[in-house]
Formats: C-alpha cells, sequence, structure tokens
C-alpha cells in the first residue's frame, strides 16, 4: 500500500504543477471570475484543494495549519498560492513516506471541521485526498478550457508514461 500511495503523492504533485501552470495564463480578472462552478472560480477551487489537503494532513500529523471553512480563501492572490501548493505536495510526499507499512492497515480517528468524531481506514484517507484533488482539479481544468486555455492532460495513465 505505501508504494501505491507514494505513486499518487508523486502523480499529484505532477498534475498539480501542469496545472497551475496552464493557470499561470490567466488574468487576474479571469482567475477571480465567478463561473458558477462549485467553487465558484479557479481562485475559489484552487483554494479550496489547498484547504482540503490542509485539513487531512493536520488529521493525519497531529499539526499544520487549521482552515476554519472548506471555501476559506487561504492566499488571495495566484503567486502566494502556487507557492504554498506547492509547499504541501512536498509535505504530502513527505507525510505519505514517513508511514510505517503497517499503519494502511489501521484507523484515523479524527474530528471534523464542527468537532464531531469519526472513524476511517487510513488508506481510505488517503484513498480520499488523492480522489478529492483528482476531481476538483477536474474542476479548474474545465474552467481553463472555458477561458480557451489549452489545459494539459493530467490523467493519471500520462503521469505513468511522462518518466
Amino acid at each position: 500500500m505505501k508504494a501505491h500511495f507514494e505513486r499518487f503523492a508523486r502523480y499529484n504533485r505532477w498534475a498539480n504543477r501542469r496545472l497551475y501552470a496552464a493557470a499561470a495564463e490567466l488574468s487576474d480578472a479571469q482567475y477571480r471570475e465567478d463561473r458558477s462552478a462549485f467553487f465558484r472560480s479557479v481562485r475559489g477551487t484552487l483554494n479550496h484543494i489547498l484547504v482540503a489537503d490542509r485539513v487531512w494532513l493536520r488529521r493525519i500529523e497531529g499539526d499544520g495549519p487549521t482552515p476554519f471553512a472548506l471555501d476559506e480563501i487561504l492566499y488571495d492572490g495566484f503567486d502566494e498560492l502556487r507557492a504554498a501548493r506547492e509547499a504541501e505536495d512536498e509535505r504530502l510526499i513527505r507525510v505519505v513516506a514517513e508511514q510505517e507499512e503497517a499503519r494502511f492497515a489501521t484507523d484515523l480517528h479524527y474530528r471534523s471541521l464542527a468537532g464531531q468524531a469519526f472513524t476511517m481506514p487510513f488508506s481510505a484517507v488517503l484513498a480520499h485526498v488523492f480522489n478529492h484533488q483528482t476531481h476538483h482539479r477536474g474542476q479548474a481544468h474545465t474552467l481553463l478550457t472555458q477561458f480557451g486555455l489549452a489545459a494539459p492532460s493530467i490523467d493519471f495513465a500520462y503521469f505513468l508514461l511522462d518518466k
């Protein structure tokens, strides 16, 4: 399981770098424009992905930034958000690498942002983290194409071939 999730952590970084490179071509107005997406804009969508990663990594590590809401704008400007995304991707790679193989067969006990207690299999939590990113990267990808950008392929298969 560990090697599987280490590969997904590297894929995650690869896909985010490609997506952010395309998003860097947007004007500031386009970046912020409400396009009626779930998190309204490219800015809102990319911030949400970072928020969720921080929430889950804090639950896993017991440390780190504590976002207060899933739609929180952690970084208003694109450049700051991009730098934070790079750092969080490296953190995610590190967190997965530091886990003992046995941890992937354990449960994670955590509290929701509202304080409710939950338990889920640790491996399922990690699967959710990566699946969640893929889901919202797809939304951001759509928004980029709506602005006429040639958004890059970010499929896992292309990551595997890009070696």
